[in-house]
């Protein structure tokens, strides 16, 4: 298992999700070595190597003999691949392509396609690098609101979709959702090629009693997370709005919750804390202005019983049934926003929402469904690279052995 872990300040489902993954195959009989670097370490790097970091973002040719160096040590049966950047880049792929080995790896956001990862510009979806040069990524500054810092990423991207690196040396590709699905399939990925799997939420057990007490946002307070859109739509009509998390916008949520005795703002809790107070809620809300590729909140909200309104957007569409485990509205609408919550307000419609919701959750997204369908993911890499021709080396039988 490789992975670039992200900053420590910045909050990442997508370590979450790695360090689940990890754990829940280890606990079931598999052995794993982690091959994992830390964004942090960049602080500590002189400043001859901080200045070649984008370069080394597009081919690491370091990270390319360290993996191959730790592969020829541990001849594992699949190799697993998350995030690469900046640390390790597409070489670490042709590293165990060489040695002949299959590999699965995991598209958690649009990295591949999309200069700032998320498919997203000034706070709103765009696709105009989506199957071509990224050159709009550059002109306008995408990755960091820096042309300078935009170019490397957007050479990455060109170099490596033009060359197909990633549809060349990887087996399997993994995505959460059907609509990371389709992005990737309207950039010329194939789509055989291409696996869905949702991200499993591990759970106590322990869900809502009764119809809850607050709407509740969990998450970043920033633009893009429609956090603003939600501060206009909400009414004291519709009860009481509890605000966990940080960024930019808090400040303005205090200073709304000063005046509107119905907000209240938690602040950063740690992730125990903020599943009780999710566990207490009327509903969670979710109202995105930007794509998702998953959704994690969104499954925390269904493991409790509780039900979402969100955006009809990206995978946030896909994951809420409307009408039935919760509510959309059109992103950047507040006042559609306000019906949508208006609608789950009602006791025994939060009820029967978030009965089904926990339903939905049981039969899609626990742990134990994940690690079959990791385990199918892996037992089917094996076969298709055996089948590819190429001389088999490693021991394919048996349970995979991960690294």
């Amino acid at each position: 298992m490789l992975h670039n872990r992200y900053r420590t300040g910045q909050p990442s489902g997508e370590n979450t999700v790695v360090a689940q993954t990890i754990d829940l195959l280890r606990n079931s009989g598999h052995e794993i070595d982690l091959y994992a670097r830390n964004s942090d370490d960049i602080a500590a790097m002189s400043r001859k190597d901080r200045a070649l970091l984008p370069f080394h973002s597009v081919w690491s040719f370091s990270a390319e003999r360290d993996l191959t160096h730790l592969l020829q040590a541990q001849r594992p049966d699949v190799v697993h691949i998350h995030n690469t950047f900046p640390l390790f880049s597409a070489s670490v792929l042709r590293a165990a392509y060489r040695l002949d080995l299959p590999v699965v790896a995991t598209l958690h956001n649009f990295r591949l396609l999309c200069a700032n990862a998320v498919l997203q510009r000034d706070g709103r979806p765009c696709e105009s690098c989506v199957g071509k040069l990224p050159l709009a990524a550059v002109r306008h500054g995408c990755y960091r609101e820096s042309r300078v810092q935009t170019l490397p990423l957007a050479t990455s991207i060109g170099v490596h979709n033009t060359l197909h690196t990633w549809q060349r040396y990887v087996t399997t590709l993994v995505v959460p959702s059907e609509f990371v699905r389709d992005r990737y399939v309207a950039a010329g990925y194939d789509p055989d090629q291409l696996v869905v799997k949702p991200h499993a939420v591990p759970h106590t057990g322990a869900v809502r009693s009764g119809a809850g007490e607050a709407v509740v946002f969990l998450g970043r307070l920033v633009e893009d997370k429609g956090f603003a859109d939600l501060l206009q739509a909400w009414d004291s009509s519709l009860g009481k709005l509890v605000v966990v998390g940080d960024g930019p916008l808090r400040a303005e949520a205090e200073q709304r919750a000063r005046r509107d005795l119905s907000v209240q703002v938690l602040g950063q809790l740690p992730w125990a804390a903020g599943m009780d107070v999710l566990r207490s809620a009327r509903a969670a809300v979710v109202p995105a202005r930007s794509y998702e590729s998953f959704g994690l909140v969104v499954v925390e909200a269904f493991a409790h019983g509780v039900p979402v309104v969100a955006s009809r957007l990206g995978a946030l569409a896909e994951l809420v049934d409307d009408g039935e485990t919760g509510a959309l509205a059109e992103p950047g609408d507040p006042e559609g926003l306000r019906k949508a919550m208006g609608l789950v307000a009602d006791p025994e419609t939060s009820i029967a929402f978030g009965e089904r919701a926990r339903q939905v959750y049981l039969d899609r997204f626990t742990p134990e469904r994940d690690l079959a369908a990791t385990e199918r993911i892996y037992t089917d890499a094996i076969a298709r690279h055996a089948d590819s021709g190429r001389t088999r080396r490693g021991r394919w039988a048996g349970r995979a052995r991960t690294v």
